[in-house]
């Protein structure tokens, strides 16, 4: 199995951030939502991709998704060796929205594209809760 190797960084929540993190905290993936054309969104804007409208709501996922593609990434963000290969994943959301994270608890051989995922969660610290996937039914 692998187990996610912490970064050497904790993300840092800005006023645009700060919404999915508080969610987070509680357990819950979201994502952002234009109310001008119901267009989807992560990472978080400012502003819809789609329309350009600015008023956008932070709206709840189920967390069930499917493998969309996947790296394995032997280097961290700072350069150094990762102590062992960290799955890097795009899952598309059953709501229709896609959001890049890690895989775990799914060994290497058995990692394939389509398959179902699901959200867990790793604490980073008191108030960063990282959402993370693993296989669906494990």
């Amino acid at each position: 199995m692998n187990d996610l190797v912490l970064p050497t960084f904790i993300p840092e929540p800005s006023s645009l951030t700060q919404p999915f993190w508080d969610m987070a905290a509680r357990g819950v993936l979201s994502r952002q939502r234009c109310k001008q054309c119901d267009y989807q969104m992560f990472p978080p804007q400012f502003a819809c991709r789609m329309c350009l409208d600015t008023s956008l709501a932070w709206v709840p996922s189920k967390g069930l998704g499917r493998l969309y593609s996947f790296s394995l990434l032997h280097v961290g963000v700072d350069g150094r060796a990762l102590p062992q290969p960290t799955i890097l994943v795009d899952i598309d959301l059953e709501e229709g929205w896609n959001m890049l994270t890690n895989l775990l608890n799914c060994p290497l051989d058995e990692v394939r594209c389509d398959m179902a995922v699901t959200v867990t969660w790793k604490r980073l610290s008191a108030s960063i809760n990282l959402p993370v996937f693993e296989p669906a039914g494990r």
